[in-house]
């Protein structure tokens, strides 16, 4: 039963903008969310479509995409949020 509650999510969908900056041999991402989506610890998002540019983003690409967010249990929440306070204290406190 903690299982299924720890498991529990809500779905919810959206328009969004998605910002794609690449670097050297890496990528920045931004997503302009629709106002009425919030993500918060826990929470899992999913962008539903990719740029059609064959790898090559000649710096910045800014698409729309629908995304799909999927917000975590409250169980879940509190959980991630506690272990990543916990992570944060090892290396603060790591000499």
């Amino acid at each position: 039963m903690l299982a299924q509650w720890y498991r529990r999510e809500v779905v919810r969908e959206g328009d969004a903008l998605i910002h794609l900056q690449s670097e050297h041999e890496h990528f920045h991402l931004h997503v302009d969310m629709p106002p009425e989506m919030e993500i918060q610890p826990g929470d899992t998002l999913h962008i539903l479509t990719v740029p059609q540019d064959h790898g090559q983003t000649s710096g910045e690409l800014t698409y729309p995409s629908r995304v799909r967010l999927y917000k975590a249990s409250w169980l879940k929440r509190n959980v991630v949020k506690r272990s990543s306070l916990a992570e944060i204290n090892e290396l603060v406190e790591h000499p």
